[in-house]
């Protein structure tokens, strides 16, 4: 009995006891498509951009936001969306499009700062991405708001999208 007892103890204990996994390798499905890459693709806060606009004194980031602003449809961006919704015409951010997506970059492009964005679009475009995945985006910027003296730093941008779509390769 004792023996019948030891064995089922040892079985048991081999079936709760997980086999040698390599835990750092990632599973295929959850891996992010290789055109998601927010420090490196041509974008307008990328990690080569963003030391240079960290450099700038507050003076000459106004007047880069400023031109940013007046550029338009000059605006390229990536993040992963976070959530979205549509927009009433009572609100004042409709002006800019009748559905609002919010998406982070949530590894820091340089140092420590983060990237959120609030992005306006089409309700059609809005609609058609897929929840938590990887988008790309170019239009114009609306708004830009810097926190450098917050830790981590934060930059907050509002765009308005031209185009907006998944990134799927």
């Amino acid at each position: 009995m004792s023996r019948a007892l030891s064995l089922m103890l040892i079985a048991a204990s081999l079936t709760l006891t997980p086999a040698c996994v390599d835990k750092s390798a990632e599973p295929e499905f959850l891996k992010l498509p290789a055109g998601y890459d927010p420090v490196e693709a041509e974008l307008t806060f990328n990690k080569a951009n963003m030391l240079q606009f960290n450099t700038m004194t507050p003076k000459e980031r106004d007047a880069f936001v400023a031109d940013l602003k007046a550029a338009e449809g000059s605006f390229r961006g990536q993040a992963l969306v976070q959530s979205g919704n549509g927009l009433a015409e009572t609100v004042e951010d409709s002006k800019y499009g009748d559905y609002e997506v919010m998406a982070a970059v949530p590894d820091p492009v340089l140092f420590e700062i983060t990237i959120d964005y609030q992005i306006f679009t089409s309700r059609e475009l809005g609609k058609a991405l897929t929840p938590h995945g990887p988008v790309e985006f170019t239009g114009t910027l609306v708004d830009l708001r810097y926190d450098a003296d917050a830790k981590p730093r934060k930059l907050t941008l509002r765009v308005k999208a031209d185009t907006l779509q998944n990134i799927t390769k």
